[in-house]
């Protein structure tokens, strides 16, 4: 008994390997070919006539067969079909000898075209591959140069503002420098009962945000040179999360980070890169004013490193994808728009991409990408989630 259950173990393992197509190819040419022996069999020699078209159908199973399974598959039926129909020439025919003669010759034909329709469907299988391989690789290409577009699009874009921003910003700090300081001559000696006190300090805060939009303009405008050293990946996202911990812990948002050890570095500014994480770090928490979570993500794809971040807020609209690294655009009711203008310069000034996906409701997901210098070696360990 335990060696029947052993083999219909095994008969139950093979036959869950094969797929119901295969298996309804396989019983369409057994079929045949005993369908066919069968009339050898039971139909008269008297009728040579039907037993030579008998003898020709034998090629439908073999031409299906080497069709669907290659050479193994066609010489397999073939061989199959020959013994059955050697005992039929045997049992029936062999008294005629010229007949029989044409027979066995027949036979021979057999094996000759299941290997020949055999090697001929191998031969279409493979090219077909290539072609579907080639197909893949140009589908590839063709996105590749797509994003490349966009980005050289939204580089110009980048380009032509941050001349025309450079110019305003200077127009607007020298000014803005005089305004400052004839509000802090008028405010001093104000007592700080007095009305104007308060108007006194708007101004300031105004002036000083005016400043920060003035100096935003300008790192748009003409960024520093990257200094691209070899840098650890993993450092560079913990002092993010560090520098953006107290925010998040105001608004309830827990920052999850699940990172593999990369055993690389990458050449980037590490300041620079830390602010582009911390920009998009900011970014998230504040999308998520009653609480949720942000999971960061740092691991090995292909040749380079990516860091993803991912929120569980309201996500961003899908017309407003496009735009999310326009300078100026932004959907807070307090902000410059400026922030994601400037993190997409940075990543791609230290030679790395950025990319954003989201739907609306189930949050958005920033990666960011650099590639490996080309002398190290990938390691892709399974992630470890940290809080």
């Amino acid at each position: 008994m335990a060696i029947d259950r052993y083999w219909i173990g095994l008969a139950g393992q093979f036959m869950s390997k094969i797929s119901q197509a295969k298996l309804l190819k396989l019983g369409t040419i057994l079929i045949l070919v005993c369908a066919i022996s069968l009339l050898h069999f039971f139909t008269s020699t008297e009728h040579i006539y039907l037993h030579q078209v008998y003898q020709r159908s034998y090629y439908i199973p073999i031409v299906l067969a080497s069709f669907w399974f290659e050479v193994l598959g066609g010489l397999a039926t073939a061989l199959g079909l020959t013994a059955v129909y050697l005992v039929h020439i045997l049992r029936d025919w062999s008294h005629h000898s010229f007949y029989s003669f044409q027979q066995y010759t027949e036979i021979v034909m057999y094996l000759l075209v299941s290997l020949l329709l055999g090697y001929l469907s191998r031969n279409q299988r493979k090219a077909r591959e290539r072609l579907e391989t080639t197909a893949a690789e140009l589908t590839a290409a063709y996105e590749r140069l797509n994003q490349t577009f966009d980005q050289l699009r939204q580089s110009e874009r980048l380009a032509s503002l941050g001349q025309l921003s450079a110019g305003l910003a200077h127009e607007i700090r020298n000014p803005l420098g005089s305004i400052q300081g004839a509000v802090e001559i008028l405010s001093h000696g104000v007592s700080p009962e007095d009305p104007k006190s308060e108007f006194a300090q708007i101004a300031k805060r105004e002036v000083a945000n005016l400043h920060k939009l003035v100096g935003d303009i300008l790192k748009f405008s003409k960024p520093a040179p990257p200094l691209r050293l070899p840098s650890d990946v993993d450092e560079i996202v913990d002092a993010a999360r560090r520098l953006c911990a107290d925010q998040a812990r105001k608004q309830g948002v827990e920052i999850i980070l699940q990172r593999v050890s990369l055993a690389r570095t990458i050449s980037v500014d590490a300041e620079q890169l830390k602010q582009v994480l911390l920009n998009i770090l900011l970014n998230a928490i504040q999308a998520q004013p009653t609480g949720g979570r942000v999971v960061v993500r740092s691991f090995a794809e292909m040749d380079e490193a990516v860091i993803s971040i991912e929120d569980s807020g309201p996500g961003i609209e899908p017309e407003n994808l496009d735009r999310i690294f326009d300078p100026f655009f932004t959907t807070k009711r307090e902000g410059t728009g400026l922030g994601l203008s400037i993190s997409y310069q940075l990543v791609r000034n230290n030679g790395g991409r950025i990319r954003v996906t989201s739907s609306p409701g189930q949050g958005a997901c920033f990666l960011i990408s650099f590639p490996f210098p080309p002398s190290q070696n990938v390691n892709d360990p399974k992630p470890k989630n940290e809080k």
